[in-house]
C-alpha cells in the first residue's frame, strides 16, 4: 500500500486559499505547506476578472489545501 493509500482526509482538514496578490498567496501557500497542509496542485487556478470600473484585468489565485493524517492516527 502506498503513503498517498494510507491518509484519511475530512472536510475539516480541508481550507482553499484565495488571495488576489500573488505574493501573499505563494507565502500563504509556503506557511501552510510548513504546518502541515499539502497544495492539491490539480486545483491551483488563476481568474481573471476585469473591473468594470477601471477596466483592468485583475487575477485571483485559488488552491485547495489539505491537512493530512494517517489512518489510525
Amino acid at each position: 500500500m502506498t503513503f498517498a493509500a494510507k491518509l484519511a482526509v475530512s472536510m475539516d482538514d480541508v481550507i482553499i486559499v484565495r488571495e488576489w496578490d500573488s505574493d501573499r498567496f505563494h507565502q500563504r501557500v509556503l506557511e501552510l505547506e510548513a504546518g502541515g497542509y499539502i497544495a492539491r496542485r490539480e486545483t491551483y487556478r488563476i481568474l481573471a476578472e476585469m473591473s468594470p470600473e477601471t477596466g483592468k484585468i485583475t487575477h485571483l489565485y485559488s488552491i485547495e489545501m489539505m491537512r493530512a493524517r494517517l489512518e489510525g492516527a
